[in-house]
């Protein structure tokens, strides 16, 4: 997790430079070894206290949504 670490850190330091004030990743249910790593370094799973989720436009989806648009 060297790697995942230096990059995440990294990250995080652009973000501050340019005055983010989080960071948010989408981690799938499996992955339990980022899930716990993530978690060691303070981030919050926000799916149980926050109910969120994710949700994604894709393929003809995402075509209808943009010819929904040209319309207007």
């Amino acid at each position: 997790m060297d790697l995942e670490r230096a990059l995440l850190c990294k990250v995080a330091k652009v973000g501050k430079e340019k005055q983010c004030v989080r960071l948010q990743l989408s981690v799938l249910d499996w992955n339990t070894p980022s899930r716990d790593f993530y978690a060691a370094k303070g981030a919050q799973d926000l799916t149980d206290s926050e109910g969120w989720h994710f949700i994604r436009f894709d393929g003809h989806n995402l075509d209808n949504l943009a010819n929904e648009a040209q319309k207007d």
